[in-house]
């Protein structure tokens, strides 16, 4: 039978839930033999982990500024502020044009699908 990423992920994620103390690379090598997959599919599990701790960071991250009495506004403006520091100003510029532009795409796309 042969598995969707998503099944791949989720049996992934349902063993790294069982035995939360273990190492999540050595988890991937390990069932990335177990199911046979290729490299490139071992690297997709492996950037999509990275992808999910960055984000469980973040969520965590913008709480803790909400505990502080923060808004999610000056929260993400101080994440900006950090990811620009020692850019030139029109770097900056850039980073956070693309951000907005982004941002709206991601809108224009929600909005379109209801």
């Amino acid at each position: 039978m042969e598995q969707t990423f998503d099944t791949i992920l989720t049996s992934l994620l349902e063993s790294y839930e069982n035995n939360p103390a273990q190492d999540i690379d050595a988890l991937i090598e390990e069932k990335s033999k177990e199911w046979g997959l290729t490299e490139e599919q071992a690297t997709l599990l492996k950037e999509t982990n990275g992808y999910i701790d960055g984000f469980t960071e973040n969520a965590a991250s913008l709480e803790e500024a909400k505990a502080d009495g923060k808004s999610r506004k000056r929260w993400m403006l101080e994440k900006i502020d950090s990811m620009t520091e020692g850019r030139s100003e029109e770097e900056k510029a850039q980073i956070v044009s693309a951000i907005s532009e982004t941002n709206e795409k991601i809108i224009e796309e929600t909005t379109a699908k209801e």
